[in-house]
């Protein structure tokens, strides 16, 4: 699949393969002054707004840059977050796998409660964890259908297990 460094993945994936750059999951790249993370570092960021309780409360204590915060301090405060975020992270690639499944473009917490076999009550906690984060969505369908659409027929476990590090959104 792998056809090395500035050749076609290959598949239905339209990415090409560089060893040190990560496929781009937005619409829109190129924007200016907009940062490129990994969709977990991105969980990871919202946590730790969401922890200090919004953006405003996050500014306030660490500054606008973080400037206030050393890294001893940053490293503290991402380990506590990360669980959190990993969930989160985890909870809308697993989304966007079942929509491809599927072939759907819209899905349902039950629908995905029924899909991975989970609980009532996990499949609402996590859901619940999503809305802390990404408050601006009700369910992960608009960010799903943007990792549906790098996903391939053939996209192994390995692989998707690695989407939350490995795909990059723009903030």
């Amino acid at each position: 699949m792998d056809g090395g460094p500035g050749t076609p993945c290959g598949g239905e994936l339209t990415a090409w393969c560089f060893p040190d750059k990560l496929p781009q999951v937005t619409e829109s790249v190129r924007k200016a002054d907009r940062r490129k993370d990994s969709l977990l570092a991105h969980c990871i960021a919202r946590a730790v707004i969401h922890e200090q309780g919004g953006v405003d409360e996050a500014v306030g204590k660490y500054g606008s840059s973080a400037e206030r915060l050393s890294k001893w301090a940053a490293l503290r405060v991402a380990a506590k977050v990360t669980p959190k975020a990993s969930r989160v992270a985890a909870f809308i690639v697993m989304w966007a796998v079942a929509m491809r499944d599927e072939g759907v473009d819209e899905y349902s917490i039950t629908q995905y409660q029924r899909y991975w076999n989970e609980g009532e009550r996990q499949a609402y906690r996590v859901q619940g964890e999503f809305r802390d984060l990404w408050q601006e969505f009700e369910t992960p369908n608009d960010l799903a259908r943007q990792i549906v659409k790098h996903l391939g027929a053939s996209t192994t476990k390995r692989d998707i297990a690695m989407l939350p590090t490995r795909l990059s959104v723009t903030a």
